[in-house]
Order: C-alpha cells, then sequence, then structure tokens
C-alpha cells in the first residue's frame, strides 16, 4: 500500500478515535454555553492532573492580548461613563471614536471616557473574556489538545470544551475530511475540592431518560445513539441550570476525578 494511502488511513482512524473519546460518550451542543457576561476563571484549574487511569492532564491559562495597546493608542475622549465591574453594559458605538479607562480607587469602578463597541466593552469590564484554558490530554500513546472556556450558571461552574483550532489543523492539514467536520461543544459541571477536580458531564442516556420523563425542553438532534443539543445559549444555560443540581452532573460513580500532582 502507499505511504500517501497509510498515512490518510491513520489519519482518518486517529479523527475516528478522538471524536469517539471526546464526543459520543457525553451529550454535546452545537452553540457556546457561555456568553461574555457569564465568563469567569479560576487560576486554581492551572496545573498537572491525573485520573485513575494515570491519564495525564495539563491545564495552563491563556491570556489574549492582542490589540488592546492599539485600541488605547488610537483614541480620544468623547464621553464619560461610570460602570461597576461586573454587570451587564449597554454603550452606542461611534467609529474612529476614543476611549481611555480608568478605575476609580474608592468605589472600585471603572470610568470609561469614549464610546465602546461591544469587544471593547468586554475587554474592559469583564477581563475574564480575555482567559480560556489549553487542556492537554496525554493518552498512552496520543496527545490531544482543548480549548476550555468557563462560565458561572447561578451558583454553578460549567467547562465548555472544544477541540483546539491549531491542533485539528495540523492533524487534519492533509486530509479532506477536514471539510466534513462540524465542531461540537463538549461541556461539563465542574468542582474543586481541594487538590481533587470533579467534571461530571451528562450521558446520552441520561438525556434519553429525562426525555422519556417529558422534562427536557432543549432543541436536539440524535444520530447513532449520540446527541447534540442544537438550542440556542440562551437556552442551553436554562436547561443546564435546570439540572445542575441534580443526579445527572452530581453522580460521584459517573464523575471524572482528577487528581493535582503538580
Amino acid at each position: 500500500m502507499k505511504t500517501e494511502q497509510m498515512k490518510r488511513i491513520k489519519l482518518i482512524g486517529f479523527i475516528i478515535v478522538l471524536l469517539v473519546a471526546t464526543q459520543s460518550c457525553v451529550v454535546s451542543s452545537l452553540h457556546p454555553l457561555y456568553t461574555d457576561s457569564d465568563r469567569v476563571h479560576l487560576d486554581e484549574l492551572d496545573g498537572v492532573w491525573v485520573d485513575e487511569d494515570k491519564t495525564r492532564y495539563e491545564i495552563k491559562t491563556i491570556v489574549d492580548t492582542a490589540d488592546m495597546a492599539d485600541i488605547l493608542e488610537k483614541m480620544e475622549s468623547v464621553s464619560k461613563v461610570k460602570h461597576k465591574v461586573g454587570s451587564k453594559l449597554k454603550v452606542k458605538y461611534k467609529p474612529n471614536s476614543g476611549v481611555s479607562v480608568n478605575k476609580d480607587s474608592i468605589t472600585g469602578q471603572f470610568v470609561v471616557n469614549g464610546a465602546l463597541d461591544h469587544k471593547q466593552i468586554m475587554h474592559y469590564l469583564y477581563p475574564d473574556t480575555r482567559k480560556h484554558y489549553q487542556i492537554k490530554v496525554f493518552f498512552e500513546k496520543d496527545t490531544s489538545i482543548f480549548d476550555g472556556k468557563l462560565s458561572k450558571l447561578s451558583e454553578n461552574y460549567f467547562l465548555d470544551v472544544t477541540p483546539n483550532d491549531g491542533f485539528l489543523e495540523d492533524k487534519l492539514a492533509e486530509s479532506l475530511i477536514s471539510t466534513m467536520l462540524l465542531p461540537t461543544h463538549m461541556f461539563f459541571k465542574i468542582e474543586v475540592k481541594g487538590e481533587q477536580l470533579l467534571l461530571n458531564s451528562m450521558e446520552p442516556n441520561d438525556f434519553k431518560k429525562l426525555l422519556k420523563e417529558n422534562r427536557v425542553r432543549v432543541e436536539y438532534v440524535e444520530r447513532d445513539g449520540d446527541i447534540v443539543i442544537t438550542a440556542k445559549t440562551e437556552d442551553i444555560q436554562k436547561f443546564l441550570i435546570k439540572f445542575a443540581d441534580s443526579k445527572v452532573f452530581n453522580d460521584p460513580d459517573e464523575a471524572l476525578i482528577l487528581k493535582r500532582i503538580k
């Protein structure tokens, strides 16, 4: 068999293993579960973790600092808005308007001089939107890389996980299969307990049980036993909040339990 054919077979095999290992065993979604205003970031997730099978997980915070210096340099003051960090803000955007942002040392508020577009608002008022997690999973012979974004929905933390774009591009560079893939979002309820990290996902069987009980009101599709939620982010969040305290997301026998080693 030709070398190129062997490469393609190995590559397709790798993708099948990757998709089966990371998606078919959990309910995933077409849209992200987070919005800018509910994004949070916990530094305590950073580190090296292992599960009971000794699979290694390296979690690292990645900070996006792109364009921030240029944004400030090209702006000049046109208005003034006081805003408490963490609350929602709507600001009309005027092209080529100027912005400067300072923090009031007494009130803790940000003083915004200028008109902000959506991206700028998020960067200044919700700094956690500039952070995400890089998650490297070391299997027996393979390494996979994912991106994780954390949200706080009600009082619970949910991690949205997708394959890292650069990692997939490298793996799929020589294959037409890349044009056939539709990335989906995996989501996990997480809880940090000392040196342990607990991750609970929803399995397709759990979702189907809720369907039979007429407790699910969220759009989805099913294919070959896999469940992909197709609802918009707002409806996904309502769904997760509704079941966050149920056994579906709190079963110790089904949880992935990671132990910190570094």
